[in-house]
């Protein structure tokens, strides 16, 4: 077995976002192009000093998000790094890192999401710097137990690939 298990979230399901966000950005551009209307039956969609803020908003959003998509695609890099040492989460709710010492076992939730639960989850909150990662760790770690997540849907691995790899440094624990 590798000592080092690097997983990529899947090119399909990225492709798809970005289309759906490029076809967001289409309609978008369409309807700030026509301008506010005054029969609309949204206040916000009637008046220009609204209107234009709102749609600007939108459109800075949606070129972030297609941003995300197409520099995801181009230049992928992993999502979890499982490795000798510990492991690595890197995603949408920030780049967590432990090693395996402070890691008790996991999870399995819903089939789909591993969830590596900490023997202290305080002390790992209280390491990391105050800011947005913090709170949504700690939101995770309320939610699951713990901020260190691996969602199997968004990656390109076989959950029996992860469970091997998992198995090996820690154990299951019962639900």
């Amino acid at each position: 077995m590798e000592s080092e298990l690097k997983l990529y979230q899947k090119k399909q399901k990225l492709m798809l976002g970005g289309l759906g966000v490029a076809a967001l950005l289409t309609a978008l551009v369409v309807v700030l192009i026509s301008g506010p209307d005054p029969s609309s039956v949204f206040g916000p969609l009637r008046v220009p000093a609204i209107f234009y803020p709102l749609g600007l908003a939108g459109l800075a959003l949606t070129l972030y998000l297609l941003r995300f998509a197409i520099t995801s695609l181009r230049n992928p890099a992993p999502r979890v790094i499982l490795f000798a040492h510990g492991v690595t989460v890197d995603g949408f709710s920030g780049r967590f890192r432990a090693p395996w010492e402070e890691i008790k076992g996991y999870t399995v939730n819903s089939q789909s999401t591993y969830v590596l639960h900490l023997k202290d989850a305080q002390a790992f909150l209280e390491r990391i710097p105050p800011g947005r990662a913090k709170e949504t760790a700690r939101a995770l770690v309320g939610t699951f137990g713990s901020p260190l997540l691996i969602e199997t849907k968004m990656l390109d691995v076989e959950t029996d690939t992860i469970e091997a790899f998992l198995g090996k440094y820690t154990q299951e624990l019962g639900t």
